[in-house]
C-alpha cells in the first residue's frame, strides 16, 4: 500500500501541475497559486486512492484516485473561494 500510496502523490502532484497549467487556480492566488495547487492534487488524489482501496479495491483504486483528483482540483478553489466569500459576509 505504500508504492500505492507513492503513485497516488505522485498522480496527485501531476494533475495539480497540469490543472495550474491550465489556470484553474483563481486570480486570488497569483502568489501562492501553484503549490496550493499542487497540493489539493495530492490531497484530492490520496482521498481518492484511499476511497478507491476501501469501497472497491486495490485493483480499481488507482482509478477512483485519478477521477478524484482531476474533480477535486476543479472543484475544491472555487469551494474554497465560496467558503471564504460566505463567510466574510456574515
Amino acid at each position: 500500500m505504500l508504492i500505492l500510496s507513492l503513485l497516488w502523490v505522485v498522480l496527485g502532484l501531476i494533475i495539480g501541475a497540469l490543472a495550474h497549467a491550465a489556470r484553474l487556480c483563481p486570480a486570488i492566488w497569483q502568489s501562492h497559486g501553484w503549490p496550493v495547487m499542487l497540493g489539493l492534487g495530492v490531497f484530492s488524489a490520496l482521498i481518492g486512492g484511499w476511497l478507491g482501496t476501501w469501497l472497491l479495491s486495490a485493483l480499481f483504486a488507482t482509478a477512483t484516485a485519478v477521477w478524484v483528483a482531476v474533480v477535486g482540483v476543479a472543484l475544491f478553489p472555487r469551494l474554497i473561494l465560496w467558503c471564504n466569500a460566505r463567510w466574510q459576509r456574515s
